[in-house]
């Protein structure tokens, strides 16, 4: 008897953490930040009635940002969670933060989910408000989305790698752009031509560098405009219709160049006279350091004029960026990995003339393709951004 009484308690004690598990659901609070006016709080508003409200244990609170105090709970919210654009619909809950409506309707159940199973949870508003010290451990980067750890960059979420695939991809074809290599072209056949290897080597490389520079610098200004106005839906629609405009730019310049290499249509003759003047007076120029400046001087020159014919490609990855919710400094990585793409089939061009004192003829060989290309990657990101922005995000 005292056998069977002791294998009975033991049973019962195996059972305990089963019960217990199914009882004990954490009291969950949503804390979302909104605006009467915004018509994507709205839409946030609607598809919390609609796929939340049946959900037990569960807490909306409703922050009407133009009240003064819920806008500075909004504010020192949005700079625990290091956010970098103060923009609405804005979610929290637990330590994990949503903005925008994709990314809350995308994600928002899981994590409710996530949280009610979590025996740690922690309300990071509530310790805001309680003017309570917030720990490293309190920010849960959103458990719905998978993440892997990369070099330098660390964790990122798996769905931002496909960043680092369209950096080498997007910058690989934007480099092949008539626009970006023809002045570069025209370089390689008179430098080819001098007797002074080292400075060969010196004045091509600047102009390289110079122009990666102007790209880089023009990529993080444009991105920094973007990311003040990327939750906005309207301006979401106005990127999308601006890079199908691009798309179908590029497309109509392939199409024209079929039959026959019309280099960049946006660089008048004149213009490219007047460049052409100016890089030669440059590169005969006896002080190797006035030479140098005068390169310099053509390639920031060059990269503006022809800003028309090539900000694509830039504007539609950058865009990318904007919408994905990774740090300052992985956007910088980003784009800097774009630019060493973009400057790739410029080096080796370089390089092959000057090794074999030829130019190859890849620009005009392959320039074309790269306009179709371009133009199809923009049109699909252009088509998304605005009937199907889920596909980014």
């Amino acid at each position: 008897m005292k056998n069977l009484l002791l294998l009975v308690l033991v049973l019962s004690v195996l059972f305990i953490p089963f019960n217990v598990k199914a009882e004990t659901n954490n009291e969950i609070v949503i804390h979302y930040f909104m605006e009467e006016t915004c018509s994507n709080c709205k839409e946030v508003s609607e598809y919390f009635d609609d796929h939340l409200s049946d959900i037990e244990n569960l807490t909306i609170i409703y922050y009407e940002i133009n009240v003064d105090e819920n806008r500075t709970l909004w504010l020192d919210a949005l700079d625990a969670f290091e956010r970098r654009y103060n923009l609405v619909p804005y979610v929290i809950i637990g330590g994990t933060d949503l903005q925008g409506t994709t990314e809350i309707t995308a994600y928002i159940e899981d994590i409710v989910t996530y949280y009610q199973e979590n025996p740690d949870y922690v309300d990071v508003v509530e310790k805001i408000e309680n003017n309570q010290v917030l720990l490293p451990n309190d920010f849960i980067l959103n458990p719905a989305k998978k993440v892997i750890t990369l070099p330098i960059l660390g964790e990122i979420e798996l769905a931002s790698f496909s960043l680092f695939l369209g950096a080498m991809f997007i910058g690989l074809i934007d480099g092949f752009n008539p626009c970006a290599m023809w002045v570069l072209i025209f370089l390689i056949t008179m430098l080819i031509n001098l007797k002074n290897k080292k400075r060969v080597w010196i004045l091509g490389l600047t102009f390289i560098l110079t122009s990666g520079i102007i790209y880089y610098i023009i990529m993080i200004s444009w991105l920094q405009i973007l990311v003040n106005f990327a939750m906005i839906k309207l301006f979401q629609i106005l990127i999308g219709i601006l890079a199908i405009g691009f798309a179908l730019f590029s497309i109509k310049h392939y199409w024209n160049q079929r039959q026959k290499d019309l280099g960049c249509e946006v660089t008048t003759q004149k213009s490219r006279r007047k460049i052409m003047e100016r890089a030669q007076k440059a590169i005969q120029k006896n002080n190797l350091f006035l030479a140098i400046i005068g390169i310099i001087g053509i390639a920031i020159t060059v990269n503006l004029i022809e800003l028309a014919c090539s900000a694509g490609l830039p504007v539609v990855y950058t865009s990318m960026l904007a919408y994905q919710n990774v740090t300052s400094f992985q956007s910088a990585m980003y784009i800097l990995v774009y630019v060493i793409f973009f400057m790739l089939d410029d080096i080796l061009v370089f390089a092959i003339a000057v090794i074999t004192l030829r130019v190859t003829g890849i620009s005009s060989k392959y320039a074309k393709y790269s306009n179709l290309i371009g133009g199809l990657i923009m049109l699909f990101i252009g088509l998304s951004l605005i009937f199907f922005p889920n596909l980014l995000f």
